[in-house]
């Protein structure tokens, strides 16, 4: 029965998309807004989690006010029209300044629910964004970048730190779209097989908090995710990063400058946290304490898929 329940969820969910991509009157968009927000309540709800019913009940609250301003805008003249639509959508993807629900929200669900949060709930705004771009887009551009960095820096819950790293991607997203209209899309495609096999790490150990990690036998793991979200070459995060530069950098210089430097400070971010990690071997006693685990060949594939998928990518691009 439960089953069947999240079953047709699922696929109302979907279909939310499909409205709004599908449709050219305002009023079916604002629809397709509220079931794709109902059906994701749905989809993440857990009935005997006391932080995850409050997670739901803030996020209804949240995009509800987001869809309720979206909707008043239908009765009024079509001055600001376009920024206001910028600011709307900003709002309900978690883009800067209005950031401060997204990591909030993420504490209080699963993991497999922030990958769904990070990835699939941004595609409706940003779709409604590439029609309706204004100047405004710049300073969000600015602030997710500086609040995403911001907020990374000593933070132990590993979910407010994938949350931040996701709110400095949207800086990167916003800016591709700035950019070239299409590149978004393939950003998003790339930035969720990046997070996947980490999102799926975290679920799959019961990891929280770096304290967590700390007490882990195989480190070896955390340290290779994180230096593909930091951007080490060959893995998966420097190819993201690499063919953003070559986009970006054709439309202008200005914005890769912004870019290079963002990403070295966000570099050191992620290194400190590997640092952290690596230090804490030492109270414990089990750095050298190797166990060989019947999943070993699936992690060395996450491992090394970002340079084959990387490497592809470029070379069809290109």
């Amino acid at each position: 029965m439960l089953f069947s329940n999240f079953f047709i969820f699922l696929i109302m969910y979907f279909i939310s998309f499909h409205l709004v991509m599908s449709s050219d009157d305002w009023f079916l968009i604002w629809l397709g807004l509220e079931i794709n927000m109902m059906m994701f309540i749905m989809i993440i709800y857990e009935r005997y989690s006391m932080f995850n019913i409050e997670s739901c009940m803030k996020y209804f609250f949240i995009q509800s006010m987001g869809s309720a301003i979206l909707l008043s805008l239908f009765y009024f003249g079509k001055m600001y029209f376009k920024e206001v639509v910028c600011l709307v959508m900003s709002y309900k993807v978690g883009a800067g300044p209005f950031f401060f629900w997204f990591p909030s929200l993420c504490s209080g669900i699963s993991w497999m629910s922030c990958f769904i949060l990070m990835c699939f709930q941004k595609i409706i705004p940003f779709i409604l964004l590439s029609m309706f771009l204004s100047g405004l887009v710049f300073y969000m551009i600015m602030l997710s970048l500086f609040f995403g960095i911001m907020g990374s820096f000593n933070q132990s819950d590993l979910k407010q730190l994938i949350a931040y790293s996701s709110v400095y991607h949207l800086g990167w997203m916003l800016l591709s779209l700035m950019s070239f209209n299409e590149f978004w899309m393939i950003y998003l495609i790339l930035y969720g097989m990046l997070i996947m096999p980490i999102i799926y790490f975290f679920y799959m150990k019961k990891m929280n908090n770096l304290f967590d990690v700390i007490k882990m036998k195989h480190k070896k793991w955390f340290v290779m995710m994180m230096l593909s979200m930091a951007g080490m070459p060959p893995l998966l995060g420097f190819f993201l990063k690499w063919f953003a530069f070559i986009t970006i950098f054709m439309q202008s210089s200005f914005f890769w400058f912004i870019l290079v430097l963002s990403s070295v400070v966000m570099f050191y971010v992620y290194y400190r946290v590997i640092y952290d990690v690596l230090m804490g071997f030492f109270m414990y006693g089990v750095w050298m304490n190797w166990v060989i685990e019947s999943n070993k060949i699936w992690w060395d594939f996450i491992t090394i898929v970002g340079i084959v998928i990387g490497g592809s990518v470029i070379m069809f691009l290109c």
